[in-house]
């Protein structure tokens, strides 16, 4: 069956039906485009094939009698059918078809003698289309040149097209000759942007009423989810800003909301579309956001007020070590039971009874009954004595949000997208509903082979009920083949999840390259130096520009100092600091500079370059070293990592690495350029 972007086959009506009907027995390779928001006059919808290539179709309702060849004078409709031959014929394809819905075989025999060869187009009459589409459009449709094919993209279903500077499939592109690439969504990409964009709202309530709370249950019958599954690099950032740039443009008077996990994302996404935007911005009904600033902004709204939260981990730690003497049933570390108090309130959890019997599946360790109660304590005691002193902790504002009296002052969003979901707790899922319209869109994308935090939930677990809603793209476009096999190895050997939720990639057709370079130092110290010099060999042959290159680093390496080496190589204006305060949201000396990207792991998914070098990473590569070490978080850390690099990815340890893991990589012996 042919694949319809989007899902109705132009503003037809009725007819859509019966045209979607004859189309759709075309087969898989073909896609049916409809353009959505054309600069000017354009066709119903496009036909296209790989091989084929395109076929321009418009379905006119004129009558015979305004198309006969007697008339002495033209009419409105006779000179609405000229007007929109003379559109078609201008169109910069060479096959192009006119269906004459109203007409008879014979009407439009007639008409064809007459109009054809003038115009350079074939006529058929609804009954033909209908009764033999499938083998008389391969026939009609004609191959056009890349540069043609590019341009009709650009002019039709310009929403498609990516800017150079958001992908990496430019380092790919090996043709040095003048002629400008431009690179546009994939079919699958585009189709799991625009599906259902013109369906009417609220058609499809798809969260589950029986899997939630009886609050959440009566409010999530009237919206319509949909989720994008897709592997590292096959374009979910890129499909969710191209649907809510869509969106907003489609409605201007209804608000957009993008919440993605880490606020380096967000900072680099908005410099970005600035860039490319050329200095416009976003449109004023879109907003893209973390969820942590989002609901800040949304507590405030609610309480009129700043919410007061810990300055830092420790004085929550701290509380939790003072109060657990009560408890001597509480052997767990205080890292541990810090996140399972973020786990109560993130599943909105608010009686003891509730806890004792929530499920804590995937959460790595084990609580006896007597246990439980005594983390229930613990929580109210912690909960308590942040309260006096007007303090509350992070986790809790959507669950305080939504037991408040005052959520009409909510701000209301009529579509919400968020990225990287699978990493999205519970309650951030209710705080989001709770923020909608009814009729209102949530559209989700994420790799469930990075599920690395929120204790890698299910859907259903959160109330989502996304069979048969649900698109998984498996190629990916960022990342090589070699690059990709390695970290799907790795996390393929250390991770004991349901198989249902690995999503294994294609990799067939993709750029092959190189495994991922692993260079071994004598010491931490030995690491940063030889990270500075491979960097600066990198930008030395003027290859690679700044802005290709980014470095995530660990915990192994001092982060400060590894900032001040590459501000004192590169110069402190040209190095973005995602996770420093003062750089969170914008890179220094403005977004039109290029700058040496620098994220810490933690807050790296999203993120890409050409080049990528990890460093301070030894824990994720020498696990059996490391005490306490969760094998499978780790793994799939270390996947998400490997996987933001589009062309070459380079390691550097200091110690040597796990030997289950040793094969991903290629040993580089020989010191950088310039060392």
């Amino acid at each position: 069956m042919a694949t319809f972007i989007p899902a109705r086959v132009g503003a037809l009506g009725a007819r859509s039906i019966h045209i979607k009907r004859a189309l759709g027995r075309l087969s898989d390779d073909y896609v049916v485009r409809t353009p959505l928001r054309p600069a000017g006059w354009a066709p119903d919808f496009f036909i296209q094939h790989p091989v084929q290539g395109w076929l321009a179709i418009a379905v006119s309702d004129a009558p015979y009698e305004a198309l006969a060849a007697d008339q002495l004078f033209g009419d409105g409709e006779s000179d609405a059918f000229d007007v929109l031959l003379a559109r078609m014929a201008a169109l910069p394809v060479p096959a192009k078809l006119v269906v004459l819905w109203t007409c008879s075989a014979e009407e439009v025999r007639r008409a064809a003698a007459r109009y054809e060869a003038q115009w350079g187009l074939r006529l058929v009459s609804k009954a033909e289309f209908l009764d033999n589409g499938e083998t008389l459009l391969p026939r009609l449709a004609a191959p056009i040149a890349t540069g043609t094919e590019q341009a009709l993209m650009a002019q039709y279903f310009a929403e498609a097209e990516i800017a150079a500077s958001c992908t990496t499939r430019r380092h790919f592109n090996r043709d040095n000759t003048a002629t400008l690439q431009r690179y546009f969504l994939d079919v699958q990409q585009e189709s799991a942007a625009k599906q259902d964009l013109l369906l009417p709202q609220g058609q499809a309530a798809t969260i589950r009423d029986h899997a939630l709370p009886q609050e959440q249950a009566a409010i999530s019958r009237d919206i319509a989810v949909r989720l994008v599954n897709g592997v590292a690099g096959s374009g979910k950032t890129l499909i969710a800003l191209s649907r809510a740039l869509l969106l907003a443009e489609l409605h201007p008077q209804q608000r957009i909301l993008v919440l993605i996990h880490n606020a380096p994302v967000v900072a680099d996404v908005n410099a970005q579309l600035r860039r490319i935007r050329e200095g416009s911005g976003l449109p004023a009904n879109l907003e893209i956001n973390t969820f942590s600033a989002w609901v800040h902004r949304q507590w405030r709204n609610v309480h009129q007020r700043y919410p007061h939260m810990p300055p830092n981990s420790r004085m929550v730690e701290e509380l939790i070590q003072h109060f657990r003497s009560g408890y001597p049933e509480l052997r767990l570390p205080v890292r541990r039971l810090r996140e399972e108090l973020d786990f109560i309130n993130e599943s909105l959890i608010t009686s003891e009874a509730q806890y004792c019997h929530a499920s804590r599946s995937g959460r790595g360790f084990a609580l006896r009954p007597a246990e439980r109660n005594a983390v229930w304590a613990l929580h109210g005691a912690v909960t308590a004595s942040l309260r006096a002193q007007g303090m509350s902790l992070w986790s809790a504002l959507p669950l305080d949000i939504s037991q408040s009296e005052d959520r009409h002052r909510l701000e209301k969003y009529h579509h919400v997208l968020m990225d990287e979901a699978q990493f999205c707790a519970p309650s951030w899922f209710h705080m989001v509903r709770l923020a909608m319209h009814p009729g209102s869109s949530l559209f989700l994308c994420a790799d469930p082979n990075q599920g690395f935090m929120k204790s890698r939930l299910s859907w259903k677990s959160v109330g989502l009920d996304v069979a048969g809603r649900t698109r998984k793209l498996r190629k990916s476009y960022r990342t090589t083949q070699a690059n990709l096999a390695s970290a799907s190895m790795i996390l393929s050997r250390h991770t004991q999840g349901d198989p249902e939720d690995f999503l294994v990639p294609d990799l067939d057709g993709m750029e092959p390259g190189v495994k991922p370079a692993l260079v071994y130092t004598d010491s931490p110290q030995d690491a940063v130096d030889r990270l500075v010099n491979e960097l600066g060999a990198c930008v030395q042959d003027g290859r690679f520009a700044l802005s290709d290159l980014l470095v995530i680093y660990g915990d192994q390496v001092q982060k400060t100092l590894l900032y001040g080496r590459l501000c004192q190589r590169f110069g402190a204006g040209s190095v973005w600091w995602l996770n420093k305060s003062d750089q969170r949201k914008a890179p220094p000396g403005g977004v039109r500079r290029s700058h040496l990207r620098l994220a810490n792991l933690d807050t790296a998914t999203g993120l890409e370059a050409g080049v990528v070098f990890l460093i301070g990473v030894e824990k994720l590569l020498a696990v059996g070293r490391y005490a306490g070490v969760d094998l499978e978080e780790n793994a799939r850390k270390l996947y998400m990592a490997m996987t933001r690099a589009g062309l070459r990815l380079v390691v550097i340890s200091s110690e040597r690495v796990q030997d289950s893991i040793r094969d991903a990589f290629t040993e580089w012996t020989p010191p950088a350029a310039g060392q």
